[in-house]
């Protein structure tokens, strides 16, 4: 059987460290990448690069989404049919103060529907300045997290 060297020994450990420390820095690139939306959301529609519009808020992007977002946009610029008609369409408070502040009233939020979650599910859009449901808001956000995080939102 052949043996292998100290010399040898030492650049097969040097080497396995050097492919373990890239394997970890494209993993933590990879997380930061998809941070604006958390993990379980499926990727359905990503804009290009150049057509992406900057950020008004100071909060990421939204650049991955779940395909349901689209059809929530949808919902909501038609004034419903709402997932949950008592709910959908009522202020957000905006507690936990992750959004740019705002007078009370001015953010209001809406159901994304979730297949993979029990209803109503985690998913939620948040838009502010609509004069009126229906109306077209000034701006938009998604949580994928229920409030935990937000990305803003270019439907």
């Amino acid at each position: 059987m052949n043996r292998l060297t100290a010399r040898q020994r030492m650049l097969l450990v040097v080497g396995i460290a050097a492919l373990v420390l890239v394997a970890l820095i494209l993993l933590l690139q990879n997380r930061q990448v998809d941070s604006a939306v958390r993990p379980g959301t499926a990727t359905a529609s990503r804009a290009p690069a150049s057509a992406t519009p900057a950020s008004v808020s100071g909060l990421p992007l939204c650049t991955v989404l779940p395909v349901e977002v689209t059809e929530a946009v949808t919902v909501v610029r038609a004034n419903g049919p709402y997932l949950r008609p008592r709910d959908d369409g009522d202020t957000f408070g905006n507690r936990e103060r992750l959004l740019p502040a705002k007078p009370n009233g001015y953010y209001r939020e809406y159901t994304v529907e979730a297949p993979d979650e029990q209803f109503p599910g985690p998913r939620r859009l948040v838009t502010g300045g609509q004069a009126k449901l229906g109306a077209e808001p000034e701006i938009w956000y998604y949580t994928a997290d229920h409030y935990e995080s937000f990305c803003e939102l270019h439907p």
